[in-house]
């Protein structure tokens, strides 16, 4: 029931993101379009499009980590035995549960810290500095839950299943790989 409640939460967010990706895209093309008629273009464009920047930043990645589609250094975890490589999921989930713990308490405190000493963001449209980075604290609580997520999965795999948590689902024998067929090719990469 948590992981189906964080999966739609994790969805709404990856939604929100892509909107904002669809603002920046399509207000910087307004800009570009005005000044190209000798129009002045409008004077938030560049504010808002620096907050979108962040705020689908930290929406997006929870949702990104769920699917693990984020980056990886697979180069050793794929050598690993389906054991080790299970071992290394783990410990991968344990600090990244504590990287983002540390991360959201500090985010949250300068975020408090804003909202109680009231600093505003001085550009075309003033804006309270705590409505801008609130999504940090937040992304990170996401992300945190999702690692939870991801390590009751680790745990909860067999060895039976040969699945491990940092292996893709779509590659189910490391051999299949491409750079291991080119590498059998006599191809140097």
């Amino acid at each position: 029931m948590l992981s189906r409640t964080l999966e739609r939460i994790n969805n709404a967010m990856a939604v929100l993101a892509g909107l904002l990706l669809l603002f920046i895209t399509f207000s910087i093309s307004y800009s570009i379009t005005t000044r190209a008629f000798g129009i002045q273009s409008p004077v938030w464009t560049v504010q808002f499009n620096e907050y979108s920047l962040l705020w689908m930043t930290f929406l997006g990645s929870a949702w990104v980590l769920g699917r693990r589609k984020h980056v990886a250094m697979d180069v050793i975890t794929g050598q690993l035995k389906p054991r080790t490589r299970r071992i290394a999921g783990i410990v991968h989930g344990f600090m990244g549960i504590f990287v983002c713990g540390v991360l959201l308490w500090y985010s949250a405190m300068i975020t408090l810290n804003l909202f109680q000493r009231g600093v505003t963001d001085v550009q075309a449209v003033d804006i309270p500095k705590h409505l801008i980075i609130i999504v940090i604290p937040f992304g990170f609580l996401l992300l945190i839950l999702q690692f939870l997520r991801n390590l009751v999965a680790a745990f909860k795999e067999t060895s039976e299943n040969g699945s491990t948590p940092t292996q893709k689902p779509w590659k189910e024998n490391p051999e299949s790989s491409d750079l291991n067929r080119e590498t059998k090719r006599g191809r140097n990469i």
